[in-house]
């Protein structure tokens, strides 16, 4: 079952879970972004598909680097 679902708000952070990665700013970098599509196809390589709120750009991401928006 997955964590979010469609229209939900959440921070994406593309560098968050790489443990290698040794600039501190990229590993804070965070973009708000709004749920469009949740693919439960167990042969799609990609968890959510999700539109960046501020410049309209569309990605396919997984999971991991999804994060609950906090208020």
């Amino acid at each position: 079952m997955k964590k979010f679902k469609v229209d939900d708000i959440v921070l994406y952070k593309p560098f968050d879970n790489y443990k290698n990665l040794n600039s501190e700013i990229l590993k804070n970098i965070s973009k708000k972004a709004v749920i469009i599509n949740v693919y439960n196809d167990k042969n799609e390589f990609y968890d959510y598909e999700i539109c960046i709120l501020n410049t309209g750009e569309f990605k396919k991401v997984k999971e991991q680097f999804l994060f609950f928006k906090e208020i």
